[in-house]
């Protein structure tokens, strides 16, 4: 039976992890047998990667598909755990934490559409280069909501 994973879990980030790598390979980059990082995946088990082992994951992960799920993993949980706190719309440290996420979507477009494999092997088809531009939008569309917040905020310091 498949079990759920909350989205932006470090179990999540695992699975993610075993889709890209494959199992054996993942547990090659950190150093693990393949029982233990299946293991990771799973919410009812106790124990999670060390963040040194997390770090190997992802720098495997970011080499394959321009991603690095334990990293997006990490920033959602911040950002969550951050905006419990009241703040201000438009808060600098929120709308920072949107930009790991975006920018790492964008690399993995971007690296499906230079593999072999894809319809122009390296070159690429021009429905790749629409989901390219469609896709850089959203880390355009976070920066641009970042210097807001930044300027709001150094306006708000500077008057009051």
């Amino acid at each position: 039976m498949t079990k759920i994973r909350a989205a932006g879990s470090f179990e999540d980030a695992t699975l993610d992890v075993l889709r890209i790598l494959g199992v054996t390979n993942a547990a090659k980059a950190a150093n693990l047998s393949p029982k233990t990082i299946r293991d990771y995946s799973d919410p009812d088990r106790a124990g999670r990667p060390t963040l040194a082992k997390s770090v190997l994951l992802d720098a495997a992960c970011y080499a394959k598909v321009g991603r690095a799920p334990f990293l997006e993993a990490y920033t959602k949980q911040l950002a969550d755990a951050t905006a419990q706190t009241p703040r201000e719309a438009g808060d600098v440290l929120s709308e920072a934490l949107d930009l790991p996420g975006a920018v790492g979507r964008l690399l993995d477009v971007i690296r499906k559409s230079r593999t072999p494999g894809s319809p122009n092997g390296v070159k690429l088809s021009p429905n790749e280069a629409s989901a390219i531009v469609k896709e850089i939008k959203a880390p355009r569309q976070e920066l641009d909501d970042l210097e807001f917040a930044v300027v709001s905020a150094a306006a708000k310091s500077s008057n009051g």
